[in-house]
């Protein structure tokens, strides 16, 4: 066996060791006696010179022996080692080839249950999937019975907030019922004093006859009757409207007659003459001339068109005093902005038309015009002409004149201002930047 063949290997190995020792040197191989060792040629001696020739011949042999006899012995180690694995593998193959007699013998009837084990597989497997279908639809199921649940829980709820409800609602129909039964017992109470009260007033109805039934009839169809009285009254529309056009014209009287005469005299300007001279000087001809389209105007109402006045003395000194406020009041415009002015003489003129109250009551304009009323000539004009023409007192009048006199010294006093301004000579004097 593996043993003895490593133990003879190794025997051979060290005899050839100790030939070449005995021929060609002192020293062995060395090689190991353990197995797997090996002896190499490294622990043999080198020849000597003069050595007998065969000596390497005889060192290569004893290497190889010795190489031999170590995989003898790896050999004999590695067939130890296996032995009981070799006894194991028998012991399995036998009972493998018992295993494979048996099914041998078993094989001719295994087909058969093969088939009929296939078969029930499929059958199983229909089944299995009938089985998942009918899972899937149970889970289907189970999730609507879920659902159901919830509802039929939340009915549940409701159904019982709905009976409490209903609890107290008969609670409350059965209170309801009771006065319900009280109110009927005050109604048929009421009812009966009623029906006594109407008769009672039936027969306290007096009963007029045709005269006094007609009288009634008429108070019932005019319950209101308008009474009106007019203090001095108007005779017809011109008459009520002259007030307001009479100081219209001599307005404009004014703002024509200084389109012709100049607001101050140059030549006075140029000497040097007092600056109130100076005003004077150039307001008393437009005056004049207001005067005597005073004195035109008022014969063509009266003897032209019939324009009746309570006081006619007055109604004439009256408006000279209006023709001297209009006059000094247009030339200050004149005198002070020049060219500009006859353009703000017309912008007054609009402003004191519509605020004078003279076609309907300045309480019925905007506010605007009821802030103005009080502030220019006409609107004093216009109401002191109303008490001349028409009649009452005299009051408003005498009002009237004081305020156009002062509009009037204002006015002179801002022409001479203008005036003494006007005689120092200026470059916008000398060039204009405006004239017509």
């Amino acid at each position: 066996d593996a043993g003895r063949t490593a133990r003879e290997a190794r025997t051979a190995s060290d005899r050839l060791d100790a030939s070449y020792a005995a021929r060609c040197g002192s020293g062995g191989s060395g090689g190991s006696s353990e197995p797997g060792g090996s002896g190499g040629s490294s622990l043999l001696p080198e020849s000597p010179l003069g050595a007998d020739p065969s000596c390497p011949e005889l060192k290569k042999a004893a290497e190889a022996a010795d190489e031999a006899a170590g995989l003898a012995e790896q050999l004999d180690g590695l067939v130890e080692d296996n032995t009981t694995s070799l006894d194991r593998l028998r012991k399995d193959l036998d009972s493998l080839n018992a295993v494979a007699r048996k099914v041998a013998d078993s094989a001719p009837g295994l087909s058969g249950r093969l088939d009929k084990a296939v078969a029930d597989v499929n059958r199983l497997n229909k089944g299995a999937h009938k089985v998942a279908d009918g899972a899937d639809d149970l889970a289907a199921g189970v999730g609507k019975a879920g659902a159901g649940a919830d509802s039929l829980e939340h009915g549940v709820t409701d159904l019982s907030d709905g009976a409490a409800s209903l609890n107290g609602g008969m609670y409350r129909l059965a209170d309801g019922s009771n006065r319900l039964t009280d109110g009927l017992g005050d109604l048929t109470d009421g009812a009966g004093r009623l029906a006594d009260g109407l008769h009672e007033g039936a027969e306290k109805i007096p009963d007029y006859d045709a005269q006094e039934r007609g009288e009634r009839s008429k108070v019932m169809s005019d319950p209101v009757r308008l009474a009106s009285d007019s203090l001095h009254k108007a005779a017809n529309y011109g008459t009520g409207f002259a007030p307001y056009f009479i100081p219209l014209s001599l307005w404009v009287g004014a703002m024509v007659g200084y389109m012709l005469i100049p607001p101050m005299n140059r030549r006075a300007l140029s000497a040097g003459a007092p600056a109130w001279r100076i005003a004077v000087s150039g307001w008393l001809p437009v005056a004049a001339v207001g005067v005597l389209q005073v004195a035109a105007l008022m014969s063509v109402l009266h003897w032209g068109l019939g324009l009746r006045m309570a006081r006619a003395a007055g109604t004439v000194a009256f408006l000279v005093v209006v023709v001297m406020c209009f006059s000094s009041i247009v030339q200050w415009l004149n005198a002070r902005f020049g060219a500009a002015g006859r353009v703000l003489v017309l912008a007054v003129l609009m402003l004191q038309l519509t605020s004078a109250g003279g076609t309907y009551p300045v309480q019925t304009s905007p506010g605007f015009f009821n802030v103005l009323h009080p502030l220019l000539p006409m609107s004093y004009v216009v109401d002191g002409l109303r008490h001349l023409i028409t009649g009452g007192g005299l009051w408003p009048v005498w009002r009237a004149v004081i305020v156009l006199l002062a509009f009037t010294a204002g006015a002179l006093a801002l022409t001479a201002w203008s005036a003494r301004r006007k005689q120092v000579w200026t470059v916008d004097r000398l060039h204009p930047e405006l004239s017509l």
